[in-house]
């Protein structure tokens, strides 16, 4: 996309999706002129603006909405996204006829009235990040290639790639996703939750309008969440363990429908299945450091969250907007950007929360996954409280739509 004629730069950043992408935009928007930025991807740079054989599905928050907005990637997604109007949740058994809601969400009662979360499809969200950056001569791309090996030194650190290219840098970041080769260059280890669960991920076609609702089934396996996409489409997040999703997956298309139906209810009428149904782990994963002199981790290098919330890559998207704030700050205070004193702050500012939604995820999916009448009855309970408390009910809409603690100023709409 852009060629450089030196190998000297200001950020590496070692993974070209979604959190990587952001990272440059955010800079480049924000800070023009000052970050010469190169980005190595293992996979060609085509592949990656035709978001390849994804069918999956983000829940865009509200607050990383607004930080797209800034950086000037929303006009690109603006029609392709499908706005949250109304949040359901429900809890029962497989076998229930009637499924009602214990508790729902009303975007009106949203702080401002305005929607919780956006969904958007990786295969727009991907083109979307990369387009934003065309053109920008700060921008170089290194695709197909990746990082060999690197060695951090007083004010630089060294990166050998794939290729044979020899970069040098001041800071090289670390959004390569779960199994991070650059954290484990880097030495750093994670903590990791292994799951028998699967994600089956598919798009489904309806012949009644979803007017904007998403739907929350707690059923014994887990989540089955049914999420409003432009058109009279849907996508459907389904938790299940891994043994049965193998025997659901090698069914036939009918089959696999059906099976869908007796999931879905009636609510959206008659459902054809759109894309291939795919199946991804839920293993949780917590690096034990963010930040190394000269390292910096974000995104599923950092963090790879459950998600049962939809908060995987949001929480991605978070650390973009605070490790660019981080940044700014300092090379507006002189500071050297790839010291461990500057990256500490973005660390101390990103672990908590991910460390909290973690705990939570954890938490809600082993109280909801199960069969248990007592339990039942109590969550049926506990949910019902949260709808006729006013104030509770509001923290929890805060709460999904990214709004809660301290916020960095691009989740805000606001200028670094």
């Amino acid at each position: 996309m852009n060629v450089n004629g030196t190998n000297r730069f200001d950020i590496v950043i070692c993974g070209g999706s979604f959190v990587g992408l952001a990272l440059a935009r955010a800079l480049c928007a924000e800070a023009p002129g000052i970050y010469k930025i190169a980005i190595v991807e293992q996979r060609p740079l085509t592949a990656r603006a035709e978001g390849v054989g994804d069918s999956r599905t983000v829940a865009l928050a509200a607050s990383v909405k607004a930080m797209l907005e800034a950086i000037g990637v929303w006009p690109a997604l603006a029609d392709k996204a499908q706005p949250i109007l109304r949040i359901e949740l429900s809890d029962s058994s497989l076998e229930a006829p009637v499924r009602p809601a214990l508790i729902d969400f009303d975007s009106g009662e949203a702080p401002g009235g305005d929607p919780t979360a956006y969904i958007v499809e990786n295969a727009d969200l991907l083109p979307a990040l990369l387009a934003s950056l065309q053109g920008v001569p700060d921008v170089t791309f290194f695709a197909p290639d990746s990082v060999a090996s690197f060695e951090a030194k007083e004010g630089e650190v060294t990166v050998a790639l794939g290729s044979g290219a020899v970069l040098s840098a001041t800071l090289l970041a670390a959004a390569d996703g779960r199994k991070s080769r650059l954290a484990e260059l880097a030495g750093i280890q994670s903590t990791v939750w292994p799951s028998k669960k699967v994600g089956i991920v598919a798009t489904v076609g309806i012949d009644r309008p979803h007017n904007g609702t998403a739907w929350q089934h707690f059923l014994p396996a887990g989540p089955f969440a049914i999420l409003p996409m432009t058109g009279d489409r849907v996508s459907v997040v389904w938790t299940e363990h891994a043994d049965a999703a193998r025997e659901i997956l090698a069914q036939d298309r009918e089959t696999f429908v059906a099976e869908l139906s007796r999931r879905f209810g009636n609510e959206l009428g008659f459902l054809t299945l759109l894309s291939e149904p795919k199946a991804y782990p839920l293993t949780m994963t917590m690096a034990r450091d963010f930040v190394r002199p000269r390292v910096v981790l974000l995104g599923d290098a950092a963090h790879g969250l459950h998600w049962i919330a939809g908060q995987g890559l949001n929480h991605g998207l978070k650390d973009v907007a605070a490790l660019a704030e981080t940044l700014i700050d300092a090379s507006r205070l002189g500071l050297d950007i790839g010291s461990l004193s500057v990256l500490k702050r973005y660390e101390r500012w990103r672990r908590f929360d991910s460390i909290t939604s973690a705990a939570s995820a954890v938490a809600i999916n082993t109280l909801f996954s199960n069969d248990n009448m007592a339990l039942r009855m109590l969550r049926g309970t506990g949910l019902r409280a949260v709808g006729r408390l006013g104030p509770l009910k509001s923290f929890f809409m805060k709460e999904a739509a990214g709004l809660t603690g301290e916020l960095p100023k691009l989740l805000k709409g606001l200028p670094v």
